[in-house]
Protein backbone atom coordinates (compact mmCIF):
# COMPACT_ATOMS: atom_id res chain seq x y z
CA UNK A 1 0.00 0.00 0.00
CA UNK A 2 1.34 3.42 -0.87
CA UNK A 3 2.05 5.64 2.00
CA UNK A 4 1.12 9.30 1.06
CA UNK A 5 3.18 11.64 2.99
CA UNK A 6 1.83 15.01 2.50
CA UNK A 7 -0.38 14.62 -0.15
CA UNK A 8 -4.44 13.71 0.09
CA UNK A 9 -4.61 13.92 3.96
CA UNK A 10 -1.19 12.68 4.58
CA UNK A 11 1.32 13.66 7.70
CA UNK A 12 4.05 15.49 5.78
CA UNK A 13 5.08 18.52 4.77
CA UNK A 14 4.27 18.67 0.72
CA UNK A 15 0.55 19.01 -0.54
CA UNK A 16 -1.01 19.37 -3.80
CA UNK A 17 -1.20 23.24 -4.53
CA UNK A 18 -3.16 24.46 -7.74
CA UNK A 19 -3.13 27.87 -7.23
CA UNK A 20 -1.44 29.91 -9.90
CA UNK A 21 -1.21 32.86 -7.41
CA UNK A 22 0.58 30.90 -4.84
CA UNK A 23 3.57 29.40 -7.44
CA UNK A 24 3.48 33.40 -8.46
CA UNK A 25 4.97 34.51 -5.15
CA UNK A 26 6.96 31.97 -5.07
CA UNK A 27 8.31 32.72 -8.58
CA UNK A 28 8.88 36.31 -8.20
CA UNK A 29 11.33 36.39 -4.99
CA UNK A 30 14.28 38.13 -6.11
CA UNK A 31 16.99 35.47 -5.29
CA UNK A 32 14.83 33.38 -8.41
CA UNK A 33 15.41 36.34 -11.35
CA UNK A 34 16.26 33.75 -14.10
CA UNK A 35 14.94 30.35 -12.34
CA UNK A 36 12.08 30.50 -15.47
CA UNK A 37 14.89 31.41 -17.62
CA UNK A 38 13.80 34.58 -18.95
CA UNK A 39 9.93 34.02 -18.68
CA UNK A 40 8.42 36.55 -16.35
CA UNK A 41 7.24 34.60 -12.93
CA UNK A 42 3.38 34.65 -14.47
CA UNK A 43 4.63 31.80 -17.18
CA UNK A 44 4.50 29.32 -14.59
CA UNK A 45 0.14 29.86 -13.66
CA UNK A 46 -1.00 27.19 -16.85
CA UNK A 47 1.84 24.91 -15.31
CA UNK A 48 0.31 24.34 -12.02
CA UNK A 49 -2.75 23.76 -13.43
CA UNK A 50 -2.73 21.76 -16.40
CA UNK A 51 -3.67 18.01 -15.23
CA UNK A 52 -0.32 16.61 -16.49
CA UNK A 53 1.31 18.03 -14.07
CA UNK A 54 1.69 17.22 -10.58
CA UNK A 55 2.58 20.87 -8.09
CA UNK A 56 3.52 19.68 -4.98
CA UNK A 57 4.46 22.25 -2.37
CA UNK A 58 5.94 23.00 0.86
CA UNK A 59 6.00 26.21 2.78
CA UNK A 60 8.42 27.98 0.78
CA UNK A 61 8.56 26.40 -2.58
CA UNK A 62 7.80 22.82 -4.13
CA UNK A 63 8.16 20.75 -7.34
CA UNK A 64 6.47 21.12 -10.30
CA UNK A 65 6.24 17.12 -11.71
CA UNK A 66 5.45 16.63 -15.29
CA UNK A 67 3.99 13.11 -17.15
CA UNK A 68 5.95 13.15 -20.23
CA UNK A 69 4.66 9.82 -21.04
CA UNK A 70 1.19 8.34 -21.74
CA UNK A 71 0.64 5.78 -18.54
CA UNK A 72 2.32 7.91 -16.37
CA UNK A 73 5.74 6.22 -15.93
CA UNK A 74 8.03 9.13 -17.09
CA UNK A 75 8.12 12.34 -14.93
CA UNK A 76 10.12 15.39 -15.28
CA UNK A 77 11.13 16.80 -12.49
CA UNK A 78 11.57 20.77 -10.93
CA UNK A 79 12.25 22.34 -8.20
CA UNK A 80 11.81 26.03 -6.84
CA UNK A 81 12.47 27.07 -3.77
CA UNK A 82 13.08 30.87 -2.36
CA UNK A 83 16.16 30.97 0.36
CA UNK A 84 13.84 30.35 3.23
CA UNK A 85 13.55 27.20 2.03
CA UNK A 86 16.92 25.98 0.98
CA UNK A 87 18.49 23.52 2.87
CA UNK A 88 16.56 21.24 5.37
CA UNK A 89 13.61 21.75 4.16
CA UNK A 90 14.10 21.38 0.63
CA UNK A 91 15.81 18.36 1.31
CA UNK A 92 13.00 16.76 3.34
CA UNK A 93 10.38 18.08 1.07
CA UNK A 94 12.79 16.49 -1.66
CA UNK A 95 11.77 12.75 -0.48
CA UNK A 96 8.87 12.99 0.22
CA UNK A 97 7.89 14.72 -3.14
CA UNK A 98 9.46 11.42 -5.08
CA UNK A 99 8.14 9.03 -2.90
CA UNK A 100 4.70 10.40 -3.99
CA UNK A 101 5.80 10.68 -7.38
CA UNK A 102 6.64 6.80 -7.08
CA UNK A 103 3.92 5.87 -5.57
CA UNK A 104 2.01 7.20 -7.63
CA UNK A 105 3.40 4.42 -10.45
CA UNK A 106 6.29 6.45 -11.58
CA UNK A 107 9.49 4.47 -13.07
CA UNK A 108 11.59 7.27 -14.16
CA UNK A 109 12.25 10.71 -13.08
CA UNK A 110 14.45 13.37 -15.10
CA UNK A 111 15.60 16.40 -14.16
CA UNK A 112 18.59 19.50 -15.82
CA UNK A 113 20.89 20.57 -13.54
CA UNK A 114 22.35 24.05 -15.21
CA UNK A 115 26.19 24.87 -14.40
CA UNK A 116 25.50 28.57 -13.56
CA UNK A 117 22.83 26.81 -11.00
CA UNK A 118 24.74 24.97 -8.43
CA UNK A 119 21.43 24.19 -6.96
CA UNK A 120 20.43 22.78 -9.68
CA UNK A 121 21.99 19.03 -9.02
CA UNK A 122 19.82 16.70 -7.97
CA UNK A 123 20.44 14.51 -4.74
CA UNK A 124 23.09 11.79 -5.19
CA UNK A 125 22.05 10.11 -2.00
CA UNK A 126 18.26 9.99 -3.69
CA UNK A 127 19.94 7.43 -7.14
CA UNK A 128 20.00 9.95 -9.20
CA UNK A 129 22.99 9.52 -12.11
CA UNK A 130 23.75 11.48 -14.64
CA UNK A 131 22.88 11.01 -18.32
CA UNK A 132 25.46 12.20 -20.44
CA UNK A 133 27.79 14.78 -19.99
CA UNK A 134 27.09 19.13 -20.20
CA UNK A 135 25.88 20.03 -23.36
CA UNK A 136 24.58 23.63 -24.45
CA UNK A 137 21.58 24.33 -25.04
CA UNK A 138 19.17 27.15 -25.07
CA UNK A 139 19.68 27.86 -20.87
CA UNK A 140 23.43 27.72 -20.97
CA UNK A 141 25.52 24.30 -20.17
CA UNK A 142 22.97 21.93 -19.00
CA UNK A 143 23.01 18.14 -17.99
CA UNK A 144 20.20 15.47 -17.55
CA UNK A 145 19.90 13.55 -14.89
CA UNK A 146 17.61 10.18 -14.68
CA UNK A 147 16.39 8.13 -11.27
CA UNK A 148 14.94 4.79 -11.87
CA UNK A 149 12.19 3.09 -9.54
CA UNK A 150 15.25 0.77 -8.93
CA UNK A 151 17.63 3.04 -7.81
CA UNK A 152 15.44 5.23 -5.67
CA UNK A 153 14.14 2.13 -3.40
CA UNK A 154 18.01 1.03 -3.07
CA UNK A 155 18.55 4.53 -2.13
CA UNK A 156 19.83 5.83 1.12
CA UNK A 157 17.48 8.75 1.34
CA UNK A 158 15.06 6.20 0.69
CA UNK A 159 16.08 4.16 3.44
CA UNK A 160 16.61 6.66 6.06
CA UNK A 161 13.05 8.02 5.29
CA UNK A 162 11.68 4.37 5.88
CA UNK A 163 13.38 3.57 9.01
Amino acid sequence: MAHSWGVDGGDGVIRIERDPAWWVGIASHPALIGALYGMPPAAIAPFVTNPNVLPLAAEHGGFLVMRLDAVGFVYDFHTLFTPEGWGREVAGAAKEAVFEVMARGARVLTTLQCRDNPRSKPPLSFGFAAVGDWAETQLGEARCWMLTREAWEGSPARKRMLS
